[in-house]
């Protein structure tokens, strides 16, 4: 199944009205593209990052996306997985 992943649905500084899809505890402060795709890597799923985009919700702001191929059952679930990893590599640097 192919998803798209904006940094804003899992950042903590974002509401839900905003774009948040996660809870603010799962949800990381200001997300990268490069913090997503690493996450992917770790997690050996295909992904394609596309760095010119906006979110629709902050069209004037290009925070660009990542094209994922994955087999969770939800978005929500690829969401959280993608967070937590994100966690886990912020502690260990």
């Amino acid at each position: 199944m192919k998803t798209m992943v904006w940094p804003v649905y899992i950042n903590s500084q974002h509401t839900r009205k905003e774009g948040r899809m996660i809870s603010l505890d799962e949800a990381v402060e200001e997300p990268k593209i490069r913090e997503i795709s690493q996450a992917l890597r770790k997690l050996k799923i295909q992904y394609t990052v596309e760095h010119d985009k906006s979110f629709p919700g902050s069209w004037w702001e290009k925070s660009g996306r990542v094209i994922v191929e994955h087999d969770f059952p939800t978005k929500v679930e690829l969401l959280r997985k993608i967070a937590s990893t994100i966690k886990i590599n912020r502690h260990t640097e």
